[in-house]
């Protein structure tokens, strides 16, 4: 069995509890605020006729997609009290997913159940929860952004901050009744918030039904008391917030969603929201098939081909790997291992001097590319001959080594050179799938891979599954770009990201919940690492993901993945019972004539 359903690793160093967006609470606040107060919490002339046509124009013409930003909403001796009650009282938690790493509050409608001595710690964040949530501001965003009417039961709120290192990856906001999204931003009011800080929210314009593109056309910084606002749109409304990198800096927001009318709401639909196009949820729940098909090998493995490899297959092999996974006693410390876990990383896998040539010229490819630097990179960096942005921002993103690209177009670049001999010539050959069959008893059928470079700040893939009625063999090099043993450390700890973890799908899981590699969502993960090949067998169903690499990681995270077809485990049955009588007669014994000659 695979570790999908045979363990479940260590709860992710990284993460901190559940990750779940903020739940909607559907009670209204306890102590209505009057129309008056309301108006008086916002800056003057807000309400007036022209203003609101002129946010209106604004809105309807805006791009990617119509989204609304008004400077200077808050009144400012309010908001300024605002934020001295959120930092003195308010407590966050970290929480990270494969979408996400930020700090959080709970919503803020649990405010109201706190005992009146603590609650008055929040006299002025509760008048502007109310405010945001009244009659008067609703009809004005419904007004602006010609969204229809907004429920006055269903309120979600809670207070992000975007610390080092938080993020949030493409998506579309859409999760059950919410209509419109809305940020409301308090860093510090007496530091400008710089672009080199991060922290930008980008919009991105769709390029087919329900696909963004790759890159995002607006930018907003999050600049004090702006209010920025969309209609959640499925498979429409896609944005992110940019990586925080600025040392110290904290990306503070108030954020939250208005819902459509609830039953017995004015306005009630009871056919609810009406979608375009499938949401970036729905198509992550979804089996995925983006890569080139598998391919056949010319035979099939005997049953003999389990038991040890044939001179031209070691002589082709001490080509590229390290000889020490080429010796006998080795290959039988790796197969017991293999047996036992269904996963195994093998360190140091390329022989030295292969090893020494691709590090060199990947180090030197990021020092050009500007991706050594602990910052955002711009969109596009490192793409060139050969290497393609590949994916859909909303599954995943990464550089790609293209297969199209002819082996002439390498122009003397030893790196890609390099690499392209591991796509093509070892991952693939007949003594590669030997090798993996002597190691993992297994008999790989057909094949794909693909190598990429998950460039720091900016790529990554989402948590997906493919369902092909049979599982999976994972064989990954990682080669993260690693300088010292600090640049080591670093990447092990998994707070930079570039890690790979494999995750059961929850059939019983909230839809309101983004997928999160806590408690037992994570069966592996595999760390981040320099010349490490992964073998991991991956049952069918079984979700997947790189995480995000930080820019404040060391450099790019390289690799060469493929795929192995394996035939149904129901193929190995008959073999598993003829060894049941002779479990007891001591592996040892038998794995011995395993290895290689």
């Amino acid at each position: 069995m695979s570790p999908s359903s045979k363990r479940q690793a260590d709860t992710h160093s990284g993460s901190s509890g559940p990750a779940k967006k903020a739940k909607a609470i559907s009670i209204p606040p306890p102590d209505p605020i009057t129309p008056e107060e309301a108006r008086r919490s916002f800056c003057d002339g807000l309400f007036n006729s022209p203003a609101v046509q002129k946010l209106a124009q604004s809105y309807s013409s805006s791009k990617p997609y119509s989204h609304g930003v008004i400077a200077g909403l808050v009144n400012e001796d309010l908001l300024k009290r605002v934020r001295n009650e959120v930092l003195t009282s308010l407590r966050f938690t970290k929480k990270e997913t494969d979408i996400y790493k930020v700090n959080q509050t709970g919503d803020l409608a649990n405010l109201d159940g706190l005992p009146p001595d603590e609650k008055a710690q929040f006299k002025s964040l509760l008048r502007l929860r109310n405010s945001l949530y009244s009659q008067e501001f609703r009809d004005l965003i419904s007004s602006v952004s010609s969204c229809g009417k907004l429920s006055g039961t269903k309120m979600d709120m809670s207070i992000n901050t975007y610390s080092e290192g938080c993020h949030l990856i493409c998506h579309d906001d859409v999760i059950g009744t919410r209509r419109v999204s809305f940020i409301l931003y308090l860093p510090d009011p007496n530091d400008d918030w710089q672009a080199e800080y991060g922290g930008a929210l980008e919009l991105y314009p769709v390029v087919e039904r329900g696909v963004p593109a790759q890159v995002p056309t607006v930018s907003l910084l999050p600049k004090w008391n702006q209010f920025a606002f969309f209609t959640v749109l499925p498979g429409h409304s896609f944005h992110t917030v940019q990586e925080v990198v600025g040392a110290g800096k904290r990306r503070l927001s108030i954020q939250g969603w208005f819902h459509i009318p609830q039953e017995g709401e004015d306005g009630y639909d009871p056919a609810g929201l009406k979608e375009d196009g499938p949401s970036s949820l729905s198509q992550l729940a979804t089996a995925v098939n983006d890569m080139e098909p598998f391919r056949n090998y010319e035979t099939d493995l005997e049953d003999g081909d389990l038991d040890g490899l044939e001179q031209h297959d070691l002589e082709f092999l001490a080509r590229f790997i390290n000889p020490q996974y080429l010796h006998i006693r080795t290959l039988q410390q790796v197969t017991r291992h293999f047996l036992d876990e269904s996963s195994i990383q093998l360190t140091d896998f390329l022989k030295s001097d292969l090893a020494e040539q691709i590090q060199k010229a990947s180090l030197r490819a990021d020092d050009d590319d500007g991706m050594s630097k602990q910052a955002i990179p711009p969109h596009g960096a490192g793409a060139k001959a050969g290497w393609l942005v590949a994916g859909a921002a909303h599954r995943n993103r990464w550089l790609e080594l293209d297969v199209e690209a002819p082996a002439a177009q390498d122009h003397g670049d030893s790196l890609t050179t390099a690499l392209r001999s591991l796509r093509d010539e070892l991952f693939p050959s007949t003594s590669f799938r030997k090798w993996l069959a002597v190691i993992t008893q297994l008999k790989p059928r057909t094949f794909r891979g693909r190598v990429r470079r998950f460039r720091p700040g900016l790529d990554y893939s989402l948590a997906t599954t493919e369902t092909r009625g049979c599982p999976l063999l994972d064989a990954t090099l990682c080669l993260a770009a690693t300088r010292s043993a600090d640049d080591k450390q670093m990447w092990s700890e998994d707070e930079v990201g570039g890690y790979d973890c494999y995750m059961l799908p929850d059939e019983e899981e909230d839809a309101a919940i983004y997928r999160a590699t806590a408690e037992g969502g994570a069966l592996l993960t595999v760390s981040a690492s320099w010349n490490t090949l992964s073998l991991v067998m991956r049952d069918e169903g079984v979700m997947r993901f790189i995480k995000y690499v930080s820019g404040l990681a060391p450099g790019s995270r390289w690799d060469v993945a493929f795929e192995y077809e394996l035939p149904p485990f129901e193929e190995y049955s008959d073999d598993d019972d003829d060894d049941d009588d002779d479990e007891d007669e001591g592996d040892e014994g038998d794995e011995g004539d395993e290895g290689s000659n």
